[in-house]
């Protein structure tokens, strides 16, 4: 089965139950290779507008992920935990929640750029990161594993 884009729905095409449900699957079949924040660093990225385009909607999406994923077991999540995952993955870009949930009958017309446009801006500024001064070492720990960086001298 294969959705194509045949319009636009921008009204939150989940619900907030689908994306809570997505983020306890992502957690425990996705994030190990995709990331705890969708940031991925073993396997490609789940996060931004130029990652949300590569998918064009929420069924191009679900058409890969659904085939293809996790990589060990391909298909084996099944058609609800897909759709949560894919919930989860649209309000971690930016996207609300509305009060209709994401079903197979309407996820083609579901345009995820359309959907995590909004809230892409304020995640984008949210998550910006700290100008670091020139000679200035107090490196965030998450850049260091929890390391202190050696003091060099001059």
């Amino acid at each position: 089965m294969t959705f194509a884009s045949t319009g636009t729905i921008v009204a939150a095409g989940f619900t907030e139950e689908q994306a809570k449900a997505g983020e306890t699957a992502y957690q425990s079949n996705c994030s190990q290779c995709h990331g705890i924040r969708l940031e991925g660093p073993e396997a490609p990225a789940l996060f931004g507008q130029d990652i949300m385009g590569n998918w064009d909607t929420a069924g191009g999406l679900y058409d890969f992920i659904s085939v293809a994923m996790p990589p060990a077991e391909p298909g084996k999540l099944g058609e609800e935990t897909y759709l949560n995952i894919i919930a989860y993955v649209m309000q971690k870009n930016g996207a609300s929640a509305g009060d209709k949930a994401l079903t197979t009958a309407d996820m083609a017309s579901v345009e995820l750029v359309a959907e995590t446009k909004d809230g892409a801006a304020q995640l984008a500024q949210a998550n910006q990161e700290t100008t670091i001064e020139a000679g200035d070492t107090n490196v965030p720990q998450a850049f260091t594993w929890g390391k202190e960086l050696p003091k060099f001298k001059k």
